[in-house]
């Protein structure tokens, strides 16, 4: 292997890294084998935490047995608390047709930042029932600030990724 080469493969190497790590800070979570749960995920608020979603999407051919209903709840614990026992802070219930999409957003307000932990669940009735939604998606949106405009594009994924082509650009230098 020649000194070019292996520059290559080092820089090649960085950016499969920074491929999958961006690939890791996706969510979305299927049903669960016969469970009744879709989802069961805590959130840790900041103060940057602006709001909670779910996104359920039902099977393209439901056979007659949809609209599905998906009971969305978020719940405040404090340190000591565990889930089902904290503050519920917000609950509804979505109806899911075939091949549609429904959402949930709940929107924080101070003092549900205030809470050490929010756990997100989403129920259907029956475990048929969650075999008829083909997928959920479900994150935190956060604040953005204002500025003059000096930040980096693409956010946190583009810092990591100037990063990576810096830290590639002065290995490949440092070799000649």
């Amino acid at each position: 292997m020649n000194r070019n080469t292996s520059k290559f493969g080092t820089l090649a190497l960085a950016l499969v890294v920074l491929v999958a790590g961006l690939g890791l800070g996706l969510s979305g979570v299927a049903a669960q084998s016969d469970s009744t749960t879709l989802v069961d995920e805590p959130v840790t608020p900041t103060n940057e935490t602006e709001s909670i979603y779910l996104d359920a999407t039902g099977v393209d051919d439901m056979n007659g047995s949809g609209p599905v209903n998906v009971t969305v709840a978020v719940e405040g614990l404090t340190e000591n608390e565990t889930a089902g026992n904290g503050t519920m802070l917000g609950e509804t219930t979505i109806s899911v047709d075939a091949g549609a999409t429904e959402s949930f957003d709940y929107t924080l307000t101070d003092s549900d930042r205030d809470f050490d932990e929010l756990r997100l669940t989403a129920t259907v009735a029956t475990a048929d029932d969650a075999d008829l939604i083909a997928s959920t998606d479900w994150g935190t949106l956060q604040r953005t600030s204002g500025g003059a405009g000096g930040g980096l594009p693409g956010g946190d994924a583009g810092a990591v990724g100037l990063v990576v082509v810096v830290l590639a650009a002065v290995l490949l230098m440092k070799g000649d």
